[in-house]
């Protein structure tokens, strides 16, 4: 299994050089959109994660996980135009938090629950007529899905432990020994999960409290 080590500051300004760290995105880019499955970094903790409409990866991580079938993985875009191809009617709701979380220097861990694009076939959400996508958080995983497209992220455990990896070495061996790459990022994470809400009504609704409060999110969008 391959490792590559990555770094998160910006390309050419960290340890690092700009040379050297473009050409790492450019393979790990070209692992995913080949069909690889990967443990990469997500926003906060370690994933599992391949090309988001990769019918044969996606099964591979449900088995690696020992996930059941019904059971959805968030989806990481690196721009909101990528929103286009996956969600339709954003309310105004749904614009303010991703304005607000999204659209700024270091997004914000928040997975938002929107309405599928009726174009996207249902296996990429279970038949489910809601689809989870996140901003990602690490401007290097940004840089990766700029070439890939859009990945699935999940973290990198099996299915009802509650461990969040948030180095390579808490990661099962279980897992490790599956997948295709691990990339790893020079530092640590935070080791806490994304906050999910739904959001596909006008009053978002709390899925999983993480990284970010609810309450407070609450009160900046005067709800």
């Amino acid at each position: 299994m391959d490792e590559i080590i990555i770094s998160e500051a910006d390309t050419g300004s960290g340890s690092i050089p700009e040379e050297a760290q473009n050409k790492k995105i450019r393979t790990i880019a070209d692992a995913l959109t080949s069909g690889k499955v990967l443990i990469m970094p997500a926003s906060t903790i370690y994933g599992i994660s391949c090309c988001y409409d990769d019918r044969k990866a996606l099964s591979r991580i449900y088995k690696i996980k020992r996930r059941r079938p019904d059971m959805p993985f968030i989806i990481l875009i690196s721009d909101t135009a990528q929103l286009e191809m996956l969600v339709k009617d954003l309310n105004t709701t749904a614009k303010k938090l991703i304005e607000q979380y999204w659209k700024i220097k270091k997004p914000r861990p928040l997975t938002l629950i929107l309405k599928r694009s009726d174009d996207r076939d249902g296996h990429i959400t279970c038949v489910t007529r809601t689809i989870a996508v996140r901003m990602a958080g690490l401007k290097v995983i940004r840089d990766i899905i700029d070439l890939s497209g859009p990945i699935v992220s999940t973290s990198a455990t099996i299915s009802g432990t509650s461990i969040n990896p948030k180095d390579i070495s808490a990661v099962p061996s279980d897992i490790c020994e599956n997948v295709d790459m691990t990339v790893r990022l020079k530092s640590a994470l935070k080791g806490t999960e994304s906050t999910i809400v739904d959001i596909t009504g006008r009053t978002p609704v709390l899925i999983r409290e993480g990284d970010i409060r609810f309450e407070s999110m609450l009160r900046e969008l005067q709800l």
